[in-house]
């Protein structure tokens, strides 16, 4: 929670700098600096972004094909969720906001690259790959995604055939898309 100073984010630039910090402010004013510059903007949130849609009732709220066991639906995952979704919703408003226009987001790497849009994606940082505290986790995201440049598709994560797609409806509400086909739409996982 921001509140608890329990918030955390990190950015590679494409100059080469890093930078890393624990103010949501500063992470939202990084993204619209670097969005006035014409610069591609990818943003990894660490929560899960989309839940499966299954017809089994059994599975309706079973781990993710490729988490593992760190479901989503567990209480590490419920809670991250939840945090994380609010978190998402404010940080694309107050790009919004200062910004001056809706950025159009995609979950489609080859879209990303093709137009001008902001990529988001969902980081899973867990067990043994977690840092020493919140911004050195977004560290350890980006750094992975990073690496796994030009094509972070090939190591996507989790793979859904259908999904509720929840950083998708953040998308609808702060204006970053107008589709509802992108509640159905899955992000990319990274998943170092």
């Amino acid at each position: 929670s921001i509140k608890q100073n329990k918030f955390g984010w990190a950015a590679s630039y494409q100059d080469g700098i890093n930078s890393s910090g624990r103010s949501i402010e500063k992470f939202a004013q990084s993204i619209v600096d670097q969005l006035l510059a014409s610069k591609k903007v990818a943003i990894g949130f660490e929560c899960p972004l989309f839940v499966p849609v299954r017809s089994d009732p059994l599975a309706v709220n079973t781990a993710r094909n490729g988490e593992g066991n760190r479901s989503w639906s567990a209480g590490a995952g419920t809670g991250a969720l939840a945090t994380g979704l609010v978190e998402a919703l404010w940080v694309m408003n107050r790009v919004s906001e200062n910004l001056g226009k809706c950025p159009k987001a995609t979950f489609n790497w080859l879209e990303f690259i093709k137009t001008d849009s902001v990529l988001l994606w969902e980081a899973f940082v867990t067990s043994t790959a977690k840092g020493t505290g919140h911004a050195h986790d977004a560290e350890i995201a980006v750094s992975h995604f990073k690496d796994s440049l030009p094509n972070p598709e090939k190591i996507n994560a989790i793979r859904e055939p259908e999904v509720f797609s929840l950083i998708g409806a953040a998308a609808l509400r702060a204006g970053w898309a107008n589709n509802v086909k992108i509640l159905s739409e899955q992000c990319l996982v990274i998943k170092p």
